[in-house]
């Protein structure tokens, strides 16, 4: 009983203890010896060499011993089988295309393939749409209802006729236009893959994962050329969803070949430039276009930019109709050897210095001041595309807003009168100021003036010839036309402490904005941006701009700036 009651207790006193609640974890054991030890693994019995035999020996560490190929694997590299198609395509890019068979024969897609075959030229009759859906969809997962459905819409489909319809149904007909490949006609099965992806992508946008692949695998495996797209617009979509997108490239330097490029050799796209807008629009693309079809024929052969461009060679291995339910006899594998142009870096590189180059010229004829960065783009590729875009940009605008034509007749009525300079006239100007003064205080002021306390009237004495001919009220009158001095309106004396920068922008010498800059202690973009404050003070616009030869002079500002600087020159 004692026993049982001191127990009790021991438990109530360590309810509270943690550490009684926490599993006790197990010692990690150790070894005493962590060396590295060699063990020796003597042969079955079956194969022990004789008593008389000479003791093997294990080579020494370092020593490579011969690679050991499984039977099969060295049977294969021995006997590698011959490609069932090889050629050569008519395309820039595919150098050589070579077609295998599959390395396993199988037989679990045979049924859908009879199928395939049996309703191949059957026609449905006009029924009530009904739903269906799977995952792989085939002729034995569909109902009698469905299975008229699909005849119908399939024949409306050949008809081109594309009537809504669910996602596996689609699937389906792309389904046994592929296994039928081999029994129709291959470019017509190829087209009709491309016109069905065409209308039916915006509605189920997972045909645009499979489609483009297997619209290539189609091509491929019957050496047909890359499939004419409606629109620019899709084939960009193909190119965009597609391993080998070399592949839809066009043979020719046509608009679909120019769009590849902007498309996916570019790192600068003019699309999204915020003076991409409104009526401008069509003249970006206009001459944009123009500009890289411009450049494409001065530099490269037979129309194409990618055979002249330094580009290295590339190797695909691919299943084909990968994700597809395909049967055994059209299963292939096929091995492509390719020039990648997206992976380029030169051809980029240029491409996008061309692209900035041709909108900082539309920017120039639309009167846009602001410009692009451009790194590489050799002289001649300049001159180029000046003689070109010249001729095709409408003429640069001018600066400000135009002044309209205004007649003699009304520039009469405001032309001042032709008066000689007179000291009576501005005196008697002056004793008018003062009347006028006086009116206006006593009209303001809150309490009558008193009598006693007029308010003094400006004594105007005839001059003499010793004192000021005029008052100080005249001297901030404005002088007539004629008298005043067209080098007056220049603003020499506010630009004077900037002669040396100015120079040097001049002549066109970034190491002298450098050094004109350290002069005031300021960095170069900084000097820069306070003589454009400056000047937007004194002119209403900028003066300098980034090139790439450090500053320059707005083209519109050039004789100011060499006025400027030859008039401080003058003066100094």
């Amino acid at each position: 009983m004692r026993d049982e009651k001191k127990k009790r207790n021991e438990e109530l006193d360590s309810f509270w203890d943690i550490d009684e609640l926490i599993p006790r974890r197990r010692a990690v054991h150790h070894a005493a010896n962590t060396e590295a030890a060699e063990i020796i693994v003597p042969p079955p019995a079956s194969q022990q060499p004789p008593a008389n035999a000479e003791a093997q020996t294990i080579p020494p560490r370092g020593e490579v011993k011969p690679r050991f190929i499984p039977p099969h694997t060295a049977e294969e590299e021995a006997n590698r089988p011959a490609p069932l198609l090889e050629y050569t395509p008519e395309n820039a890019l595919i150098r050589h295309v070579r077609v295998y068979s599959w390395k396993s024969n199988y037989r679990y897609y045979e049924g859908f393939t009879r199928d395939a075959e049996r309703l191949m030229n059957a026609k449905g009759a006009e029924c009530p749409r009904t739903p269906f859906f799977s995952y792989v969809p085939q002729y034995g997962q569909m109902s009698r209802a469905q299975l008229e459905w699909y005849l119908w819409w399939r024949s409306h489909v050949r008809q081109g006729i594309y009537l809504d319809t669910d996602y596996s149904y689609v699937l389906l007909y792309v389904y046994e236009l592929i296994n039928l490949s081999d029994r129709m006609d291959a470019r017509e099965v190829r087209d009709t893959l491309c016109r069905v992806w065409a209308h039916y992508r915006d509605t189920f946008y997972q045909l645009d994962t499979y489609l483009p692949e297997w619209i290539c695998d189609c091509s491929l495996l019957h050496r047909l050329p890359p499939p004419d797209f409606e629109s620019n617009t899709l084939l960009s979509a193909a190119m965009s969803h597609s391993t080998l997108k070399e592949f839809f490239i066009p043979s020719q330097g046509d608009d679909g070949y120019l769009s590849a490029l902007l498309a996916f050799c570019c790192n600068y796209d003019y699309r999204k430039s915020k003076f991409y807008v409104g009526e401008h629009v069509a003249l970006f693309d206009k001459a944009i276009l123009s500009a890289l079809r411009e450049v494409v024929a001065h530099t490269s052969k037979n129309g194409h930019l990618f055979v002249s461009a330094k580009l290295d060679d590339s190797r695909l291995k691919r299943d084909a109709y990968m994700g597809a339910l395909c049967s055994y006899r059209i299963k292939k594998k096929i091995e492509v050897e390719y020039c990648s142009f997206s992976r380029s870096h030169e051809l980029r590189y240029f491409l996008t210095d061309v692209i900035k180059y041709t909108e900082n010229k539309i920017r120039g004829a639309l009167g846009i001041r602001s410009r692009l960065s451009i790194y590489a783009l050799p002289t001649a590729i300049r001159e180029l595309l000046d003689n070109h875009l010249d001729a095709i940009l409408p003429q640069k605008r001018a600066v400000g807003k135009p002044k309209e034509p205004v007649s003699a007749d009304y520039e009469k009525l405001y032309e001042l009168p032709q008066k000689p300079l007179s000291l009576q006239n501005a005196a008697a100007i002056e004793r008018s100021s003062w009347d006028t003064t006086e009116r206006l205080i006593e009209a303001l002021c809150d309490e009558p003036e008193k009598e006693d306390a007029p308010i003094e009237k400006a004594v105007v004495s005839e001059p003499t010839t010793t004192a000021s001919p005029l008052s100080p009220a005249f001297e901030r009158l404005p002088l007539p036309p004629s008298a005043a001095n067209e080098n007056d309106s220049l603003p020499t004396a506010a630009f004077s402490a900037y002669h040396a920068f100015l120079c040097a922008v001049r002549e066109r010498n970034p190491a002298a904005q450098k050094k004109a800059a350290s002069a005031h202690g300021m960095p170069l973009e900084v000097l820069a941006d306070e003589i454009n404050a400056l000047a937007a003070d004194l002119l209403g616009d900028i003066l300098l701009e980034e090139s790439d030869y450090g500053f320059a002079v707005i083209e519109d500002y050039e004789s100011l700036l060499l006025q400027l600087t030859q008039e401080t020159e003058q003066k100094g």
